[in-house]
């Protein structure tokens, strides 16, 4: 997308004005911590996408950009903080600057004003994850399989991905909770059914006969079989068209007052009156015990709101909310009221037997009251009327479970039938009793009416439940069917990014787990993530990693995110100390990997430590002036950095102020630091501290012997395979060397103790310059005049085969050509005079 060329900030955070040149190139901010280096993170992020990650999310409530992206001092000014980038775009080989303003950070100022160029900044605001911060790296390593998923499906822009996943399963179960009812629908219309008919089961043979019985007394022809469009009156119409049947069926009327005798007998059975009374002790002892009365309140409520969690903001205030993350709080929340939750499971099955017994009573009511037995305005009417809501009323209590005092009180009230319910039974089946018989004929004609009617009533029923079930079964395959196309993509995905991260990953340990190897899983919305520890198996990368190891696997994976994400278009990545527990042995992989396996991406790096700033410039992650130092930080004048670009322009500014005392004290930690690194990459032998303290005495008496003696071994090694421009090279090299030695007056400071480094600081301004230059000289001649990298031998171990740069242009062989005798150029170990000679 784009690289940053330079950045102007000016009463941004804790900045009052700053400049950085970055020049399209990797480039460090080193200072110690709060001396303002995530400020300029800040501001670099701003500037690109108009937003500041870290005054958003978790933690940041009633923090702005308006009021609190501005200095302290220009909090009522956000005019005057502002961040001007220039950018170079690749992809269309422009540049272009943006001047974004807090008091309008939407409408930033970009010139020029390019079509082209407004669409790739566009995109790369549409992509602020190229900032990383180590809070936002750990989330990615240890977080919830859903949390992790949410995150890096973010990052991936796959967030429709589990929201419509989401849906789709809340369709599914909406459908799915429809059944019961459709099915209790079925039962109800066939035992209607059964019961107009005289049969004791909806079977063909027994409905056929009863009805074919009553046809032939109409002399109506038999019906052959029963289809899902047979009439059971058919015939009946055409045969008497003036019949209009406004009297009430008798046999019918009865048979349903009867099922209306047995519902109310089994309410108040035995049976019931002795479940009622144990509930009613169990209730009364649960509703006794705080701890679970309470628990049981707090239950309800929660699973009531997880009911109701269906927009992304609070239906009250309008407060944002993330949907996900607070079911999954309220599930964790439920997880503590197991104990009283399965109390509660076993009393609410057990009062499914008396909710089932009303239900039952309820529909016969409904059965009875069609037929109008009684005067609209008779008291017993009345009465069937309030007995019909209040047993309704205690199905709920009941069906609710609390507040439990309704629930007990529900229970003491469908113990009996009321002495009124039981007169309106007498009045109804006085009633009954005074409908003259029918004729046969009228007896026959009310009986296929009647059964025609509830046998629609029992096909309706059934086409509801088939139609409920098979809108289950729709939504359910189609849930199904999408999380495992889904899951399938992205296991593709993720394939991918496991496969990558494992690389970059080994890559970084090399040294120890080479053989390492990772998983990820994504499910229903998460994502299992579980990595190799040292060939014992997979685990969580908690369970036994260290916090450094995380941090490297949360650094790997982001970047195998990102190659997945943008791949070519992968052009810039800020990251704000996001390796701070990375130990010092892997430190120098870490740079190679940025530097070799991203050559095209633009990192932007901040540190507190300073030995991470070396590493990155000796690996040549980042070139001579790609750096900014700061000193200090204050609210007044913001981060105090260095003004010379590199360490030697450091010290000469304190030889130009006169302090030699700071100069030498600088070049010393500088040169310990250079040639500490400089018998490492050489295997130059130092002698051993245990306290790992080693002083510049201790590392250039090893590290100047191990450069002669291997461009001695190079230029024989060239001599042997007759590459004498080869050999002419490297003896260059050995002469500029030696000029470098002689300069820095090496030699002759065991004999000279006023030019001995031990006494720098004794000297004066006009004595201490060209020691300062000499010793440039000097360290030149450890590094390539490209790449600038140091040089290094390899392999670590075992016989020394070649000395070369980072970039490759210097590469010098150190194994001869394989004669009869198999002679090669080896390094001895011992006496340095004669290392590098051939030996047999």
């Amino acid at each position: 997308m784009i690289k940053v060329e330079a950045i102007e900030v000016r009463e941004f955070r804790g900045i009052r004005e700053l400049k950085l040149d970055l020049k399209g190139r990797n480039f460090a901010i080193c200072g110690p911590n709060g001396t303002g280096k995530s400020g300029v993170v800040d501001a670099l992020e701003f500037g690109l996408t108009g937003s500041i990650s870290r005054l958003a999310g978790t933690g940041t409530g009633g923090i702005t950009i308006k009021e609190h992206a501005p200095h302290v001092d220009s909090r009522n000014r956000p005019d005057k903080a502002r961040v001007i980038i220039s950018v170079s775009i690749p992809g269309i080989n422009k540049r272009a600057t943006i001047d974004r303003s807090v008091k309008d950070p939407s409408n930033p100022m970009i010139t020029p004003s390019d079509p082209a160029i407004r669409t790739v900044l566009n995109q790369v605001a549409a992509h602020p994850e190229f900032v990383l911060s180590r809070r936002e790296l750990i989330r990615y390593i240890l977080s919830t399989p859903g949390d992790r998923s949410k995150e890096i499906q973010s990052l991936l822009r796959l967030q429709q991905v589990e929201e419509l996943r989401a849906v789709l399963v809340k369709i599914a179960n909406a459908f799915s909770r429809e059944i019961p009812a459709a099915k209790r629908g079925v039962s109800d219309t066939a035992d209607n059914l059964t019961r107009a008919l005289g049969i004791g089961r909806l079977d063909e043979t027994e409905i056929l006969g009863a009805v074919n019985k009553s046809r032939a007394v109409l002399n109506l022809p038999a019906l052959p079989a029963l289809t899902s469009s047979t009439s059971l009156k058919d015939g009946l119409t055409s045969q008497t068209p003036s019949v209009h049947r406004v009297r009430v069926p008798k046999a019918q009327a009865a048979a349903d007052l009867g099922k209306l005798a047995e519902a109310l007998s089994t309410l108040s059975s035995a049976e019931n009156i002795a479940l009622c009374s144990t509930l009613d002790a169990e209730l009364s002892a649960f509703a006794a015990d705080p701890v679970a009365l309470q628990g049981a309140t707090r239950e309800r409520f929660l699973r009531d709101a997880l009911q109701f969690l269906d927009q992304d903001a609070c239906p009250l205030c309008d407060t944002p909310w993330d949907l996900d993350r607070l079911r999954e709080h309220i599930n964790e929340k439920l997880k503590r009221f197991d104990e009283v939750s399965l109390r509660r499971q076993e009393l609410e099955t057990k009062m499914e037997t008396l909710v089932t017994s009303i239900e039952t009573l309820r529909t016969a009511i409904a059965t009875v009251k069609q037929y109008n037995l009684l005067p609209a305005t008779a008291p017993e009417t009345r009465a069937l009327t309030d007995f019909d809501a209040s047993i309704d009323k205690n199905r709920r209590a009941l069906v609710a479970f609390l507040p439990v005092a309704e629930t007990l009180k529900a229970l003491s009230s469908i113990r009996s039938v009321p002495a009124n319910v039981l007169g309106a039974m007498k009045g109804m089946e006085a009633a009954i009793a005074a409908i003259p018989e029918p004729s046969e004929q009228d007896a026959a004609r009310d009986f296929l009416t009647i059964s025609q009617e509830r046998l629609e009533a029992y096909r309706i029923a059934q086409f509801r439940l088939k139609q409920t079930e098979d809108r289950a079964q729709l939504a359910k395959q189609v849930s199904d069917t999408y999380v495992t196309i889904s899951n399938a993509i992205l296991e593709g995905i993720y394939k991918e990014v496991e496969n990558e991260f494992s690389t970059f990953y080994r890559f970084i340990n090399r040294d120890d787990e080479s053989g390492f190897t990772a998983r990820l899983l994504p499910s229903a919305g998460k994502l299992g993530f579980d990595v190799d520890f040292y060939g014992r198996g997979l685990f969580p990368p908690g369970a036994y990693h260290s916090e450094g190891h995380q941090d490297g696997m949360g650094f790997c994976l982001y970047l195998a995110l990102m190659k997945h994400i943008l791949g070519s278009s992968f052009k810039l990545a800020i990251l704000d100390d996001v390796l701070m527990s990375v130990d010092i042995g892997h430190r120098r992989e870490v740079c190679a990997l940025l530097k070799d396996a991203f050559p095209n991406t633009q990192f932007v790096l901040t540190t507190h430590d300073p030995i991470w700033l070396r590493h990155m410039k000796t690996e040549g992650l980042i070139t001579e002036g790609a750096f900014a130092r700061f000193r200090q930080w204050d609210v007044d004048h913001g981060p105090t950095k260095w003004d010379q670009c590199d360490v030697w322009q450091e010290i000469r500014k304190h030889i130009e102020n006169d302090d030699v005392h700071s100069a030498a004290a600088l070049l010393r930690r500088f040169l310990e630091y250079t040639f500490g690194e400089v018998c490492h990459r050489l295997r130059a032998p130092v002698e051993y501290r245990g306290d790992g303290q080693f002083q510049l005495g201790d590392l250039m008496p090893g590290a100047i012997p191990a450069i002669k003696e291997l461009l001695k071994a190079g230029r024989l090694v060239a001599d042997s395979w007759g590459q004498a421009e080869r050999a002419k090279e490297i003896s260059a090299r050995e002469s500029a060397l030696s000029s470098a030695l002689k300069k820095a007056n090496y030699e002759q400071w065991q004999i000279n103790a006023a030019i001995h480094f031990n006494s720098w600081d004794t000297l004066g301004k006009a004595d201490f310059a060209p020691v300062v230059q000499a010793f440039q000289e000097l360290v030149a001649q450890f590094q390539c005049p490209k790449c600038e990298t140091f040089f290094e031998v390899l392999p670590e171990r075992g016989p020394t085969r070649t000395l070369k740069c980072g970039c490759g242009g210097v590469s010098i062989n150190l194994e001869t050509k394989k004669v009869a005798d198999k002679q090669r150029i080896i390094r001895p170990t011992q006496d340095h005079e004669t290392r590098g000679e051939p030996a047999s």
